[in-house]
């Protein structure tokens, strides 16, 4: 991490090193507590969690919003590079399963991926990781991989279901025999 972000504004500024720690701290704090108990989490229980005063996390953070959008942004730049990982995988179809499953399994150690799925489509990375999602799903469409008869949003809409049942929903995107 080494420099600090301001709330997702773009604005990089160093910081002293012990500012820097309560940062990380406080946003380590925010992705757990974001994971464990969803966007209803009160800031307090993450500023104590961090072991950090309330008024650090507003300092850092103007909003408890722009805390959590800072928390789905790692997220989806986490899920961007996997994405684009796979991209680069000669065999489409396990490229395909091998990024589903991670998305799944994001998406179930995180209440706050699915509860602020609306933060998550206006950060910058959305598209981009769109795109990189749509691809694969074409991929291993053409490599008779998966179905054809689903669109690459359709088949996306499944991840919150294969966070629990992975295989099941696999099994259901292969293409007919």
């Amino acid at each position: 991490r080494g420099r600090g972000r301001a709330g997702g504004c773009g604005l990089v500024t160093p910081l002293r090193a012990d500012a820097q720690r309560n940062l990380d701290r406080l946003v380590d704090a925010a992705c757990e507590c974001f994971a464990e108990g969803g966007v209803g989490v009160s800031v307090d229980e993450i500023a104590r969690r961090a072991g950090v005063g309330h008024g650090t996390v507003f300092r850092r953070f103007p909003t408890k919003d722009a805390l959590l959008e800072a928390v789905l942004s790692q997220e989806l730049d986490r899920l961007l590079v996997l994405a684009q990982g796979a991209l680069g995988e000669a065999d489409a179809g396990a490229a395909f399963e091998g990024f589903f499953r991670a998305a799944a399994a994001t998406y179930g150690r995180n209440r706050a991926l699915l509860e602020g799925i609306e933060h998550c489509r206006e950060l910058p990375q959305a598209v981009p990781l769109q795109q990189a999602s749509d691809e694969l799903v074409r991929r291993a469409q053409k490599a008779g991989a998966l179905r054809r008869d689903l669109t690459p949003d359709e088949v996306f809409e499944l991840v919150p279901v294969a966070s629990r049942f992975p295989q099941v929903v696999l099994d259901g995107l292969r293409p007919p025999r």
